[in-house]
């Protein structure tokens, strides 16, 4: 009897040990889906306020948390409040910007968190010069903080990045050409 209660209990604690174990949290495939097609949507609105010359309205869904990393072309701004400043004196400049996604590659890397690349081929025209065309890629990581889905990280890599900025700056006035 001694040893029937003992496996008994034995048992019971085992079965006790189990269910305290974590659950598992692999996502359905409707799960990651539903995850990738928010992310998609949150991207294309950074795009579409980008294309509207808004970069403030694009960079609300960027995190201003200190672990936050933002990156173009080498270069990282340190800090959410620099990218918007920089973005700020840059919109003047423009009359029109045109950004169109080549595709998307969006992995759920889990519930709160997706990585995205995004070949992208765009076109701006910099006030009073021709208009550019070019293309880059756009990555970065997405993470659910405090509830709101927000850029955590993200890189953009120009091709022929010199002859963009080159296509931005103002041409020459004619005293400068003449000093030459």
């Amino acid at each position: 009897m001694k040893k029937s209660l003992l496996s008994l209990l034995f048992a019971g604690l085992a079965i006790f040990a189990f269910s305290c174990q974590p659950r598992s949290s692999a996502l359905t495939d409707s799960q990651k889906a539903a995850i990738a097609d928010s992310t998609k949507s949150l991207l294309r609105a950074v795009l579409t306020n980008s294309d509207k010359l808004d970069f403030a309205a694009a960079l609300q869904f960027y995190s201003g948390d200190a672990d936050a990393r933002f990156i173009e072309n080498g270069a990282l701004f340190p800090s959410l409040d620099a990218m918007k400043k920089a973005y700020a004196d840059f919109a003047p400049i423009l009359e029109s910007l045109k950004n169109n996604v080549d595709s998307w590659d969006i992995m759920v890397l889990g519930a709160d968190a997706v990585s995205f690349t995004a070949p992208i081929h765009f076109s701006f025209k910099a006030k009073g010069r021709p208009q550019y065309n070019g293309q880059y890629v756009w990555s970065g990581i997405v993470q659910r903080r405090g509830g709101t889905w927000k850029l955590v990280q993200t890189h953009e890599s120009w091709l022929n990045f010199e002859q963009a900025m080159a296509a931005i700056m103002p041409l020459p006035t004619k005293q400068e050409r003449s000093k030459k």
